[in-house]
């Protein structure tokens, strides 16, 4: 649980600092930087795994104990 801490606050922080580079793209210019969108999207959702294995919602451990997660959320797969 310990690791798992300490490994959402490092992508917490990744995650802020990609989001302020995709905003300065954004504002920027009117490129629309797809890669870097997929990127954000699939570390929000391995985010969303850690903190559904925090507080003891899913039993499922996020990577590396499982694949990395899409970009794609389960609802829009199923669209």
């Amino acid at each position: 649980m310990m690791f798992f801490w300490a490994v959402l606050n490092i992508a917490l922080s990744v995650f802020g600092i990609l989001l302020l580079i995709m905003t300065v793209i954004r504002f920027g210019s009117q490129y629309k930087p797809d890669m870097l969108n997929n990127v954000i999207m699939s570390l929000a959702n391995f985010i969303g795994q850690i903190f559904s294995f925090l507080s003891f919602q899913t039993e499922k451990k996020p990577f590396p104990f499982q694949m990395w997660p899409d970009a794609l959320s389960t609802e829009e797969k199923g669209k």
